[in-house]
């Protein structure tokens, strides 16, 4: 049972590195097409869909591990979730306010961050909203940001 057990968390290891190799290659400027070939996959979509699949598993590992710790770091979580889900949907997001882009690339990093991690890259994230000014921003965003700022608050 226990070499089982060793098998899982190789498994999890691999998948980890697996995860950031291929990021490393996409930041390096890899195509899809390519990192699909160097995996041994039919298709860039199979390499996308794959390289999805392990993010979304780490993204669970983290709201996992969220647990362990008080319920605000799984309130940060779910209002940098909601956030990124409408950055990712705004076509117009990186010319809305002067950090725009920096709030998407946190965004993207928090999603993955570790509790501690979390809460600090969120802290960021609430204040380059705030210095953007509301009604700058879309209403749902404004909604997430709101929701955000009361998961950051040590008022309650």
């Amino acid at each position: 049972m226990a070499r089982l057990a060793d098998v899982a968390a190789a498994r999890l290891r691999l998948d980890e590195q697996e995860l950031e190799l291929i990021d490393r290659a996409r930041y390096a400027g890899a195509t899809w097409a390519q990192i699909a070939a160097a995996l041994g996959l039919s298709s860039r979509q199979a390499a996308e869909q794959r390289r999805q699949r392990l993010a979304a598993a780490r993204r669970s590992r983290r709201q996992n591990l969220d647990l362990r710790f008080s319920a605000r770091i799984a309130m940060v979580r779910t209002a940098v979730a909601d956030l990124q889900r409408w950055i990712d949907a705004d076509r117009r997001w990186d010319g809305r306010f002067r950090r725009a882009a920096l709030v998407r690339s946190t965004a993207e990093v928090a999603l993955d961050a570790a509790p501690s991690s979390l809460y600090a890259l969120a802290s960021h994230i609430a204040a380059d909203l705030a210095e953007a000014g509301r009604e700058r921003l879309p209403a749902p965003v404004q909604a997430v940001a709101a929701m955000l700022d009361s998961a950051l608050s040590t008022h309650d």
